[in-house]
């Protein structure tokens, strides 16, 4: 089983590629290898392979990334299942994993910016629900934000004092950013994902 992430940005045209475009390389780059693991195409998309129990991690670590430029924003449909076919890209990759990160992909519009499909049915409802409802707050992360949420994505085992001095910014702020992003509910819902999926 393996899962493909398969997305675009969000108002691309609106924000010159060159400030975009290098930022979110650098966060696929922390996944793999351009064109094997991840590949951009079409400008303005993108695919990624990545175990399924990290999935919506980083899905969660790429709309971070992308939320810190104002005016833009991501959608990512993720696909769980089997890899059929495997070449030196990945976009020229087949099988049941794409196939449902393409049936997710077309799941997407404005607001309902990540979508799940997976083998499982019953998964599939309930992290949609879950999904959908932490999106309320998601696409409405500022900037700054956005920038914390990455950086603990990025460190996670770094306490919020640590995280502060790297970041220039008092613990008070960051504490405060965090919880009215809702970060830690996010990553109980991510956890409680990655328990479900390793029971698949």
């Amino acid at each position: 089983m393996t899962s493909i992430v398969t997305g675009d940005i969000i108002n691309s045209r609106q924000v010159d590629s060159k400030i975009w475009l290098p930022v979110l390389k650098s966060t696929l780059n922390k996944y793999g290898e351009t064109p094997k693991i991840w590949e951009i195409y079409r400008g303005d998309s993108f695919q990624l392979e990545i175990e399924p129990v990290q999935a919506l991690k980083a899905a969660i670590h790429l709309k971070a990334t992308i939320k810190q430029m104002t005016s833009l924003d991501i959608r990512m449909g993720i696909g769980v299942g089997k890899k059929e076919h495997a070449t030196a890209k990945i976009t020229e990759s087949n099988g049941e994993a794409f196939v449902n990160s393409g049936r997710a992909f077309d799941q997407l519009n404005n607001k309902r910016t990540i979508a799940l499909i997976t083998p499982s049915t019953p998964l599939n409802e309930q992290m949609k629900l879950a999904i959908d409802l932490a999106l309320l707050t998601m696409n409405n992360w500022p900037v700054n934000a956005a920038q914390y949420i990455q950086a603990s994505i990025e460190h996670p085992d770094w306490k919020q004092q640590k995280l502060a001095k790297h970041l220039g910014k008092s613990q008070g702020t960051i504490s405060q950013s965090l919880n009215r992003a809702g970060f830690d509910d996010i990553m109980r819902l991510e956890k409680r994902y990655r328990e479900l999926i390793t029971n698949l």
